[in-house]
């Protein structure tokens, strides 16, 4: 494994993260591909998966969640697993999310490809 994948992931978390605790998302925006591909397992639609295809869905998404005021802090990953191309970070989340406080164990994965997160895949517990 290429220690610039893991770099470019683990700088894409620590964006993330910080858009998430200051509603600023852009640097983390800024590491997406154009093609970039999200997909996150349960979500409004409880048990039914959802995903968005392309960087501007994705940059729509944050930008509601900026909106409506949702935050959470992210613990730093307590175990990060990787293999030639996805690096997946394990860790506790707090805050609000649609006016309702939220707390959860959770997993993302990145895929890096040229530098840049390719593929996302978020495992946030019970959102409602």
């Amino acid at each position: 494994m290429e220690t610039t994948t893991i770099n470019t992931a683990q700088q894409a978390f620590d964006y993330l993260a910080r858009g998430w605790a200051t509603g600023n998302f852009q640097p983390y925006i800024d590491m997406l591909s154009d093609d970039v591909s999200f997909w996150l397992p349960v979500g409004t639609q409880r048990d039914q998966s959802f995903s968005y295809e392309g960087k501007e869905q994705i940059i729509a998404r944050l930008r509601t969640r900026q909106a409506a005021g949702d935050r959470l802090i992210f613990s730093p990953a307590d175990r990060i697993t990787s293999n030639d191309t996805t690096i997946t970070f394990e860790f506790e989340s707090q805050g609000t999310i649609r006016n309702q406080p939220f707390r959860g164990r959770n997993a993302i994965s990145f895929d890096v490809k040229n530098d840049k997160i390719s593929s996302i895949r978020e495992y946030f517990g019970d959102i409602n």
